[in-house]
């Protein structure tokens, strides 16, 4: 770039000193001068002969090189940053209803980085609190459990791994493929992301499927071999539960210490392994469906404690609560079938072109084993609690979950209706679905849910209110596969929930 210069300043000096040169050689003309003049234009057409030798264009193609370079150097950050007000309340079978309402700030710290065109890195951290001190901590078991921690409110102050993968692209013949490794974006799947304002959905069908976990992935574009447009699978495998303990874990039994993560047989190894695959997706028209299989579902182990004695048969009281392990209590099968319009009819209107509508399909099925779970209040086993949901008979639950997305009062802002209905014994994996009374998509019962999200400075900053309805028909839609998760009629038994809402007003930043 310095030669350039020179060049332009040399360009614009030797004109200045010929034409003085010849302003005063009437007076000074001698055969020196006419040499001096004629040494001036020799090396002004030497200057325009190197200035037509400069490319420019690749000159802009190091520049470009050299930006790719530097982006390609750095980890790109993205900002999410939601403030929340929400009303909650629960009707509970022969008890005092009750309500709260909460202050709420959750962040999320997104990362990206691409090395090289093939390669690239993916990663989110979390945090999720309530205003000021509270008593989350001290009172809540599986507050912080890994499955939901980044979807849950804590009462501290800490922030908490949500996603870190890597996506390796490859090529065998016609198919594109993708392999992956990390804590998994499977927050906020297919169909599940409107709801939460996000234009673009995560990786698996929020039907059944939302919530923290670790694994791989293997994902294969199949559009070119089968002719279906947008058609790909993907084999999806995670571990929901690590069997170990810890370096100084007490061994109970002879008051010493293990080896540093030796296996613990009191917890299971929670595996899943699974596919999924877009089956078609012209822009307009998406569906998409999964099969899994889960292994090793866990249940918690009852411990029962001595908590009185009864003043009339002076048998001693137990008080049954939850211990500190879990146990394996069979397996689970499930799968969905889901279908998305992106736009309703061909050019219709301009309300219908930009409405969004979608409707799924799915269902579960236990595979209990014979392993013992609980106890009853005088100590010895509770036989009833054997299986998974209160069965020790394979149960199979459905649900259905349609809902639009449609355009509102102004240029950017949205209106959304959901509806889902549960069976008696229908089980999902949506821990991670981010609505304070529970998770609508596990209801045993109903669930009611409208929305509407608008811009408050741009698409930087928007503003959303929600209000989610659950009426329930069973009890355990989203507590653990053992005896937790057991169905009662919420008619019938005392202190069940009935029902809960929780009404959302929200402010989110992003950029």
């Amino acid at each position: 770039m310095s030669d350039i210069k020179e060049c332009i300043m040399k360009g614009l000096i030797a004109p200045l000193l010929i034409g003085a040169t010849l302003a005063t050689s009437n007076v000074f003309a001698d055969d020196s001068l006419k040499a001096e003049i004629e040494a001036l234009k020799a090396q002004m057409a030497e200057l325009k002969k190197a200035q037509e030798k400069i490319d420019v264009s690749a000159l802009s193609k190091q520049l470009s090189e050299v930006k790719a370079h530097d982006a390609g150097d750095n980890i790109k950050w993205s900002v999410d940053m939601r403030t929340a007000y929400d009303v909650l309340d629960y009707k509970i079978k022969d008890a005092e209803d009750k309500s709260n309402s909460l202050w709420t700030n959750k962040l999320t710290l997104g990362m990206a980085a691409q090395p090289m065109d093939n390669l690239v890195f993916h990663g989110a951290l979390g945090f999720y609190k309530t205003f000021g001190q509270s008593n989350i901590a001290s009172t809540s078991m599986f507050q912080g459990f890994d499955w939901y921690s980044n979807q849950k409110p804590q009462g501290e102050n800490t922030i908490k791994l949500r996603q870190a993968y890597f996506l390796y692209f490859g090529q065998i013949g016609d198919v594109p493929y993708t392999a992956s490794f990390g804590r998994r974006p499977s927050v906020d799947g297919f169909m599940t992301n409107l709801r939460a304002d996000n234009a673009h959905p995560e990786s698996p069908i929020g039907h059944n499927i939302n919530m923290e976990f670790d694994g791989a992935s293997f994902k294969f574009d199949l559009e070119n071999v089968t002719g279906l447009m947008g058609f790909y699978a993907k084999i999806c495998l995670g571990r929901g539960f690590s069997n170990t303990t810890g370096s100084y874990s007490m061994n109970m039994a002879t008051g010493g210490f293990n080896p540093a993560y030796i296996n613990d047989s009191y917890n299971p190894d929670m595996d899943l392994a699974g596919l999924l695959m877009q089956v078609y997706n012209d822009g307009q028209y998406k569906v998409m469906a999964n099969i899994f299989q889960g292994w090793n579902m866990m249940g918690v182990s009852m411990s029962p404690t001595q908590i009185g004695t009864d003043a009339v048969t002076g048998n001693p009281v137990y008080s049954t609560t939850p211990g500190m392990s879990f146990t394996d209590v069979g397996d689970m099968t499930g799968g969905a079938l889901s279908v998305q319009i992106n736009g309703i009819g061909d050019e219709i209107n301009d309300f219908l072109d930009d409405t969004i509508a979608f409707a799924s399909f799915a269902w579960s099925r236990t595979d209990p084993n014979k392993n013992i779970v609980g106890f009853n209040n005088a100590g010895t086993i509770n036989y009833a609690n054997l299986g998974m949901l209160g069965s020790t008979k394979s149960q199979t639950g459905t649900s259905y979950y349609v809902g639009v997305n449609m355009p509102a009062f102004m240029d950017s802002d949205r209106i959304g209706l959901e509806y889902n209905h549960g069976s008696k014994y229908w089980r999902s994996y949506t821990y991670g679905e981010d609505t304070l009374v529970g998770s609508k998509l596990a209801t045993r019962g109903d669930a009611y849910e409208i929305y509407y999200s608008f811009p408050v400075v741009g698409k930087n900053l928007t503003g959303q209110i929600r209000y989610t309805y659950i009426d329930y028909d069973y009890t355990g839609s989203d507590m653990f596969f053992g005896q937790t998760g057991t169905p009662m009629d919420v008619d019938t038994t005392p202190g069940a929930v009935k029902s809960a809402s929780d009404l959302r007003l929200s402010l989110r930043y992003r950029y």
